[in-house]
């Protein structure tokens, strides 16, 4: 089934070729489709030799272990990169990049999801993880989600109250995201543009965009803010190794070089353990960590 694979199959790839961190061991079988019928042969072997199956996009909200990962790695960017406008929606292959979706709809005058600008992230990440700021979520802008079975027969899923959550999404188990439509709103271009501007000067200001990181590491708890607990407790700044808490914004881990995940887990557990010492708040990760 993988020789029916006409993208690309790789065995042993080291998987900090594909993360925004630069960390992570080496995926057993690493697949980059070409279309979804590449997926469903990728899903169809795992299926057959009983192996876990992974999903990636373009890796920027994402923790590899040291040692790798066990089975398929399924690497959906440069895959599904087509989006087609219809009117004031937006059908969206999960391999395009969110930012390049919103300077095309913008030259077409259309517009609302300007709350997601700065997030680098794919159509199918941001749906997984329910990707926004508090201006708003793709969620919001979301009328149909498709995907893929574990035995390969498409799905549609029309969201209702609840699908979506605060950076999650209540995806089918198993199923492997391949798309969805947004819904867009007319706006005038120099409009769009000026709000694209202060948003992206807003993030240059305030987060470590020049070095390697996983973006926000933590959720923000109720009614508070991860940064503010972590500076709090005196940790903006702390390094281990190549890795830091980021003395701009501390709820970033940065890779000043050499870092690997065990040393981001480490600052992690520390962060989490002090916050919950002087604040008796448990923070809850907001990136995906896979492998060993």
């Amino acid at each position: 089934m993988l020789g029916e694979i006409r993208g690309e199959v790789r065995f042993k790839e080291p998987l900090s070729f594909h993360t925004s961190l630069r960390i992570g061991g080496a995926a057993d079988i690493f697949v980059v489709p070409q279309d979804v019928d590449d997926i469903r042969h990728a899903l169809m072997f795992a299926e057959r030799e009983q192996l876990p199956v992974a999903v990636i996009g373009g890796g920027n909200n994402l923790l590899v272990g040291d040692r790798g990962v066990r089975g398929v790695v399924l690497r959906l960017e440069g895959c599904l990169g087509r989006a087609e406008f219809h009117g004031e929606e937006v059908l969206a292959g999960a391999g395009v990049s969110l930012s390049a979706l919103i300077r095309e709809a913008a030259a077409q005058n259309l517009g609302g999801v300007e709350c997601l600008v700065g997030i680098p992230a794919t159509i199918g990440g941001a749906l997984a993880m329910n990707a926004g700021t508090p201006d708003g979520w793709i969620g919001d802008f979301v009328s149909a989600v498709y995907y893929l079975h574990p035995d390969g027969t498409l799905g549609e899923f029309k969201p209702a109250a609840g699908s979506f959550t605060y950076r999650a999404f209540a995806a089918p188990a198993g199923a492997v995201l391949i798309g969805c439509r947004l819904r867009l709103t007319r706006r005038p271009l120099a409009d769009i543009q000026k709000d694209i501007r202060q948003r992206l000067k807003l993030k240059k200001a305030t987060q470590p965009l020049a070095l390697a990181s996983v973006g926000c590491v933590w959720k923000n708890p109720p009614n508070d803010v991860a940064a503010r607990l972590i500076e709090k407790c005196g940790l903006k700044g702390k390094r281990l190794n190549g890795a830091e808490i980021s003395s701009k914004h501390a709820n970033f881990i940065v890779n000043r070089g050499g870092a690997t995940a065990a040393d981001i887990l480490a600052l992690m557990d520390l962060a989490r353990e002090r916050v919950q010492a002087h604040f008796g708040v448990a923070l809850e990760p907001e990136i995906r960590i896979i492998g060993e």
